[in-house]
């Protein structure tokens, strides 16, 4: 397993316990995250403050990955998983989403973007 899969380890084991406090670890000051319907998040910092504003009063969050594939030099990994979760007094399932993942030169997240 390379690093954007470890990576990915680390990112979906933070959603499924909506704790973002490490975020920083794994994200470049200058990463970009994209997501629809959302501006561009510029930085770890913006990163890890929209990722708990999304997951503030989910519970129960459930991270399901059904196919990985990671780049030979282990520098990029792109994800098919779903989302459930509980939220507004009902249950959300298997919600689809994929996610791609680049690092930069120091192994940190550069880019991440989210498709639902």
């Amino acid at each position: 397993m390379g690093q954007a899969a470890q990576a990915w380890d680390k990112l979906s084991s933070m959603l499924s316990e909506a704790n973002f406090d490490a975020i920083t670890d794994i994200y470049g000051n200058d990463a970009l995250f994209l997501e629809p319907y959302n501006p561009p998040h510029r930085g770890n910092l913006l990163t890890q403050a929209y990722m708990k504003d999304y997951f503030h009063g989910k519970t129960n969050i459930a991270v399901d990955v059904l196919k990985a594939l990671e780049s030979e030099d282990g520098r990029t990994v792109a994800v098919e998983w779903t989302l459930s979760y509980d939220a507004a007094g009902r249950r959300w399932n298997n919600l689809p989403r994929a996610t791609f993942i680049e690092l930069d030169d120091d192994g940190l997240v550069a880019y991440h973007r989210d498709y639902s």
